[in-house]
């Protein structure tokens, strides 16, 4: 066949069911390459014109878990059998962001987890971070249940890079209450990785990555018709929030197509001592669209979405003296965020490697209002522009011997604008480019991998001499830019390297190391803000001497795999010269703007953070399934400097843990898959508070949750419902925005979520 790879191979074999009959119109994809087959009336199947190689394949059976396996095709041909199991825990996924190609969660050194398919459809919030607040090593920085920003073992904001369908979603630069901006209603799958990944993402990755994407497009070849879609509902009581998605998608011969479109509109959100908490609304609409082109050369996937929001802000002023919870609920500022996005992905099949090209574009506009009165001209008093373009190149290689890898090449070209009424930061061009090379060696029981990469930026600031205008410091607090901000260029250039292994004791049990080098480059937010940050509701003053961080993370975990448990228990340790982070140098008293608002200023020291997290997931019998899971962290800053009397750095979360159970039935009548139980959520007091923080009491929560599934036309309605913090508990969350104004946390929620496919 024209087109075809001179050294292309066929992967082929049987599914069968768990009683061993064989199972039909499974399919079988192998997502690096994007592309697969259907078994037949026998089970059999057959995956043509496969470049050499090793690669995780996915059965996908309609009626039971997805399975994952590793082929081998490194040598020609190969057969790949597999036996479909019925319990509802035997889920081994993939990951997209562990390594360079889709590889199973068992044989990848980071520790990685994933949401998806049905589990995500549970776990669907009004925001997106929200669905995997409950995963090893992540808690959430959060403002009511519209806002939250993903913490992954201890680390936050600039140290965590979140991808969406494979392109750096950029939002986190702007302060603690700029969560992702992702529809989570089109969303079909999150990975989450622990540890510093600055190998595959350059600077900012130290903490984690998170990637979030939608389901693959439609493909013919796998049995999709030429029109199909679903409709989406998700009802909250809490904020009386309504979110509404239509998804609209088909295939035809080498041709899929997919578009997306969806509204969530809430109220203010209650808490059980104040009742509803004025100006916490939320209004979101999100639109994208998708095609691609699928040749035995290899695919073409073009990608543009565009999102809208407007969220309330509650961050009053402090107010001395009052107790808690504080009646001062005055506050009337809000944002309004635009943010687009687009891609043209592209992949080719030669003799030699699987090259993969990735162009992108991301335009983030925020606007910062201090509310109706203070704006009636309806000039935002902050107001940001960025604008980033970016190129990705990888060359997958052929394997050499036994070794398999990846070279790659990423560039940005960022431009930001600071306009509005005020300005907190300068407007500055960036310039970055990064080279690594990533190779995988399989040994027996052993899999290692090892990468190495280096990265050049340059910021090139902007003059800005509004910077800090018309603000005096006062006491303690630090003087303004005499003449605001100067023209300056910043040059950085950085190396990192990864080191990993998983030894296989036995089929389902797996121990990993992984040991990485990472960094990350002072941004101009840290370096040169001054001035209030409605958003945040802090006065917040950079920092023009920072150096750049280094980290040196370890981690190492012991995994289990089997139908009938999952497990997993990691510990990490993650040392980093020159951490950078604001700390509280004024409760209010001395606000330059005269506010009251706590006055943060960016530092840094040698820093270690460690602890420990895990998750054990296991079919007691087989209609009650356990569940439980904890999270330790320990963050503290670790200079010589006597002079500081509390060492904790920000943000590092309470110990928490969680255990539920869960009824579930295959089949209760016309009732497909139907399940109910309970999560209760422990967390312990947090008084290992940063300087000039405010420690909280612990709290436990108990959520409830049920759904089933409904053959309607042929096609399967989902339906689940449940109610969070059942018992109306009050409390504050340590990383919760609003501590610091004595808002506790949103009380009791029942939410309800429908899922209406249709088509062919």
């Amino acid at each position: 066949m024209a087109g075809e790879c001179a050294h292309a191979a066929t992967l082929s074999g049987q599914v069968k069911d768990p009683s061993g009959n064989p199972l039909a119109n499974v399919q079988v994809v192998i997502p690096a390459l994007q592309t697969g087959g259907k078994t037949d009336a026998t089970g059999a199947y057959k995956v043509n014109n496969v470049p050499a190689g090793s690669y995780a394949v996915e059965f996908r059976p309609l009626d039971y878990p997805k399975i994952v396996k590793n082929a081998d095709l490194s040598k020609g041909d190969a057969t790949l059998d597999v036996a479909v199991t019925g319990s509802p825990i035997a889920l081994t996924p993939i990951t997209i962001s562990a390594a360079p190609t889709p590889k199973s969660v068992m044989t990848t050194p980071a520790s990685v987890s994933v949401l998806e398919g049905r589990q995500m459809d549970r776990k669907k919030a009004q925001v997106i971070m929200n669905a995997i607040q409950d995963e090893p090593g992540v808690n959430m920085i959060g403002e009511g249940p519209t806002t939250s920003k993903p913490i992954i073992r201890g680390l936050n904001s600039e140290n965590i890079v979140v991808v969406e369908d494979g392109q750096r979603s950029e939002f986190i630069q702007w302060g603690n209450e700029h969560g992702p901006e992702i529809d989570p209603l089109s969303a079909d799958r999150i990975e989450v990785m622990r540890g510093a990944n600055s190998l595959l993402y350059g600077s900012d990755a130290l903490g984690g990555v998170i990637s979030v994407s939608r389901a693959d497009l439609p493909n013919a070849k796998l049995g999709a018709g030429a029109l199909s879609g679903k409709a989406v509902t998700n009802v909250n009581s809490n904020n009386k929030s309504l979110g509404t998605g239509i998804q609209l998608q088909g295939a035809q011969g080498d041709w899929g197509w997919r578009t997306n479109v969806s509204q969530t509109r809430a109220g203010n959100f209650h808490n059980p001592l104040q009742g509803e908490v004025p100006n916490t609304g939320f209004d979101e609409a999100s639109g994208n669209g998708a095609a691609i082109v699928r040749k035995d050369w290899g695919n073409v996937e073009f990608d543009y979405g565009r999102l809208n929001r407007r969220i309330e802000l509650q961050n009053p002023a402090a107010s001395a003296g009052i107790a808690w919870p504080s009646n001062n609920l005055s506050d009337t500022e809000y944002q309004v965020l635009n943010h687009d996005k687009g891609l043209v992905r592209a992949n080719f099949l030669t003799d030699l490697a699987r090259i993969e090209l990735v162009g992108g574009y991301d335009r983030a506009d925020r606007e910062e209002y201090n509310g109706p009165t203070t704006a009636p001209d309806n000039v935002p008093v902050l107001h940001w522009i960025e604008t980033s373009y970016t190129a990705d190149l990888k060359v997958h290689h052929e394997p050499i011997g036994p070794v398999q890898g990846t070279l790659g090449f990423s560039g940005t070209r960022r431009i930001e604008q600071s306009l509005g009424t005020s300005h907190l930061t300068p407007g500055y061009n960036e310039d970055t480019a990064g080279e690594y090379i990533f190779e995988e060696l399989p040994v027996g029981k052993f899999n290692f991998s090892a990468g190495i990469r280096s990265d050049q930026t340059n910021y090139h600031i902007g003059a800005d001499n509004l910077v800090g205008t018309g603000l005096v410091g006062a006491g303690p607090v630090p003087n303004p830019p005499a003449n605001g901000v100067s023209q300056s260029a910043l040059k950085y250039t950085a190396y990192s390297g990864a080191l990993g292994g998983v030894y296989h004791v036995t089929e389902p049990l797996a121990f990993a190391v992984n040991v990485g080098r990472g960094y990350r480059n002072p941004i101009p937010f840290e370096l040169f803000a001054y001035g209030v940050h409605e958003g945040s509701g802090q006065f917040l003053i950079g920092n023009p001497n920072l150096k750049p961080e280094i980290a040196f993370n370890t981690d190492a975990s012991i995994r289990w795999a089997s139908p009938r448990l999952k497990a997993e228990v990691g510990v990490f340790r993650n040392y980093i010269q020159d951490y950078i982070y604001g700390t509280i140098i004024d409760r209010g008293a001395n606000d330059p703007s005269g506010r009251g608002f706590l006055v943060t200023q960016e530092t840094q020291s040698n820093a270690v953070i460690q602890g420990t997290d895990g998750v054990v997931t296991g079919e007691a019998m087989d209609w009650l399934t356990l569940k439980g899971g904890f999270n330790v962290v320990r963050g503290y800053n670790n200079s010589t400097d006597r002079s500081l009397d509390n060492h904790n750095i920000p943000h590092v979360p309470a110990d928490n843990m969680r255990f539920g159970a869960e009824v579930h039935r295959k089949h209760l009548g016309d009732f497909l898959n139907p399940y109910f139980g309970f999560d209760e959520r422990l967390t312990q007091s947090q008084r290992r508070e940063a300087p000039g923080d405010t420690p909280t009491p612990g709290y436990a929560l108990l959520d409830l949750h049920t759904g089933s599934e409904f053959l309607v036309m042929n096609n399967r309605m989902t339906v689940d419902a449940g109610v969070e913090n059942l018992l109306d508990k009050t409390y504050i969350d340590y990383n919760s925005i609003l501590k610091p104004f004595n808002i506790p946390n949103p009380g009791r929620n029942v939410f309800v979520k429908v899922s209406v496919p249709f088509g062919s």
